[in-house]
């Protein structure tokens, strides 16, 4: 392990890895340790809300029950009042007044999703994503790289950061897609896509000969993020490494 961390040469490389992969790499799996024990401390609280809802729902059903004595039926409700309209002979039974629905009651109307603006972060996003699912990878890549040097802080961006490191990943730039998974982890460590990039992170060491490396990552997707389809991955490759 300690040569791992240390950087121990790719087999056949002829030299060892970047000082600086080898710091991201541990500052990465940091982070995703942290995000590990908030994911316990949620769990944890939900569990004891769970709990507590539990409790409420059985007091509630013991209250209901004592409300009546054994054996006795609950009130039924008064019948309908009867009312004899003007000039009629029999009488009608009246009908309970129905407020008109509101607005929140009625469904709401379906509307065609409008076309994001030219310039607009979504249509950059879009055009980048467009590059990539046509198999122009380099106009890809420069896409991605000039949305997020315009919108780093977007909602897009950490999806966007995903995917200039696919585009590097199918063009089979291994270093360059695993300097982005990594940047990912690190700016955007709460994007929903970080087990994704974990999980390439491990084919990409595993590609570069680094199988002890390509193991810890995916072990700790596994870990951190057991419920999720990219752990069910990391679990068949691991399998393979061993």
């Amino acid at each position: 392990m300690l040569l791992v961390l240390g950087g121990m040469a790719l087999p056949g490389s002829g030299h060892a890895q970047r000082p600086a992969d080898n710091v991201l790499m541990l500052e990465l799996l940091e982070r995703v340790e942290q995000l590990e024990t908030e994911i316990r401390q949620i769990r944890g609280e939900l569990e004891i809300q769970r709990h507590q809802v539990e409790l409420l729902q059985q007091e509630r059903a013991l209250a209901g029950q004592s409300a009546y004595p054994p054996g006795a039926a609950a009130p039924m409700a008064p019948p309908p009042t009867m009312e004899r309209p003007a000039g009629a002979g029999q009488p009608v039974l009246a009908q309970p007044s129905v407020p008109p629905p509101t607005t929140a009651d009625r469904a709401p109307a379906v509307q065609p999703a409008p076309n994001a603006p030219a310039g607009s972060e979504q249509a950059e996003f879009d055009a980048a994503l467009g590059e990539l699912r046509e198999g122009r990878y380099q106009e890809a890549i420069a896409r991605f790289q000039r949305f997020l040097a315009a919108y780093p802080a977007s909602d897009l961006a950490g999806d966007a950061q995903y995917w200039l490191g696919e585009s590097h990943y199918v063009s089979r730039d291994y270093n360059a897609a695993k300097d982005a998974f990594i940047n990912m982890g690190l700016r955007y460590p709460q994007s929903v896509r970080l087990p994704d990039a974990l999980l390439k992170l491990g084919y990409i060491y595993g590609k570069l000969g680094d199988s002890d490396r390509a193991r810890e990552v995916l072990q700790k997707l596994v870990q951190v993020y057991p419920d999720t389809q990219a752990a069910d991955l990391a679990e068949r490759r691991l399998q393979s490494l061993r």
